[in-house]
């Protein structure tokens, strides 16, 4: 019976040999354990890997369900004949099947088992959101879902699967996914370790919550606060990342305050975030910018310290990762640092910068995030 049964190695090259077969592209890779869980990584370091899903082999996340557990495609007409069987037989042996259940359903339930009043603190803080995390009541398919969300490339307001691509692990300061003319998406290049990219543009808490792992991010964003300031309440809104390197929104009504997503920390431009926010500041009345600045970080840093709190004496790997993501966020929230007069001045519109807008320029910074 063994020799009826491929070994890893063999079942993972006959696997890239059908995927070439529909027009993908995958050189020089193989999937196995790393630091980071199971990842990709180059066969022969001296020689450049290439993956790429051309834009006719992207499945939209939507048209995946579950069938007998296992993660398939609904409608497969739009699809190279066969495809559809490789993309079933590729999830249960490497993506879905492999890790990807048993990770998202171990961080969901920690999640579910922490204390009320904890919960209830980070859906305050617009971290966590049960009803918008979990919306059925089908609990595979709500796992599923929370796996492709993860997994997914975002394009024009939708989510795609991106076969054996979405196998490379993240890092914040590795390069992003490399989109092609005709909408393929991959990586490639000489890679001396375990081939990385970088997901997106998100702070420590923020894709711990998203993606279900810890990363030490270099930006932290605002978390919902409330604060007062000169007489005037102010609501600050959680979020960011797509736009990061632009002023935040601020609305002034009636006496009342509206702060969208600013960025309060950045490793690698520690004087941007209260550049942005000087600049976002112009032409309100009754408030000091500066001040204002510090308020709401004082504010996060408060319900950071809070949280921490709350987990003393929590046990389970989800304690330890919200403690993790607490102190990275912590973390990259201290990098503010003073101002830049030239950007304070400045009007109109940025452009993301291809470093942070420290100087000297020589110190790159990241580009543009997953969704594209």
């Amino acid at each position: 019976m063994t020799g009826s049964v491929l070994d890893p190695t063999a079942a993972w090259t006959a696997l890239v040999e059908e995927f070439r077969s529909f027009g993908g592209r995958a050189e020089n890779v193989i999937q196995r354990d790393g630091p980071l869980g199971l990842g990709l990584f180059p066969i022969d370091p001296s020689q450049p890997v290439e993956l790429m899903v051309p834009k006719p082999l992207l499945v939209p996340a939507d048209n995946v369900e579950l069938r007998n557990g296992d993660a398939v495609i609904k409608d497969d007409s739009a699809f190279p004949n066969g495809y559809a069987d490789w993309f079933r037989r590729y999830q249960a042996s490497y993506s879905w099947g492999a890790e990807g259940e048993v990770s998202v359903t171990r961080f969901e339930t920690g999640l579910q088992q922490m204390p009320e009043s904890l919960r209830q603190s980070l859906q305050r803080l617009n971290l966590y959101q049960l009803e918008q995390r979990l919306p059925g009541t089908d609990w595979s398919e709500n796992m599923l879902r929370r796996f492709l969300n993860s997994r997914c490339l975002g394009r024009q307001g939708q989510l795609l699967v991106m076969p054996i691509v979405e196998l490379v692990n993240h890092a914040p300061s590795a390069a992003n996914w490399e989109t092609r003319s005709d909408g393929g998406v991959g990586v490639s290049g000489l890679r001396e370790g375990e081939i990385l990219v970088k997901y997106s543009n998100a702070d420590p808490l923020r894709r711990l919550m998203g993606y279900g792992f810890n990363a030490p991010e270099p930006m932290a964003f605002s978390l919902k606060v409330r604060l007062q300031h000169r007489g005037q309440p102010v609501l600050v809104q959680g979020g960011g990342g797509r736009h990061w390197f632009q002023p935040t929104g601020i609305d002034q009504q009636e006496g009342r305050l509206l702060v969208k997503q600013p960025l309060l920390g950045f490793r690698k431009g520690p004087k941007l975030p209260k550049s942005l926010f000087l600049m976002a500041c112009k032409g309100l009345n009754n408030v000091e910018p500066a001040e204002l600045f510090e308020q709401i970080q004082q504010a996060n840093t408060l319900a950071l310290v809070g949280l921490l709190r709350q987990l003393e004496g929590v046990v389970g790997d989800t304690a330890v990762q919200l403690r993790n993501g607490c102190l990275d966020q912590l973390d990259a929230l201290s990098h503010h640092a003073g101002h830049r007069q030239d950007l304070t001045k400045a009007e109109g519109a940025m452009s993301e910068p291809r470093h942070p807008l420290r100087k000297p320029p020589s110190d790159m910074g990241q580009s543009a995030g997953q969704i594209i």
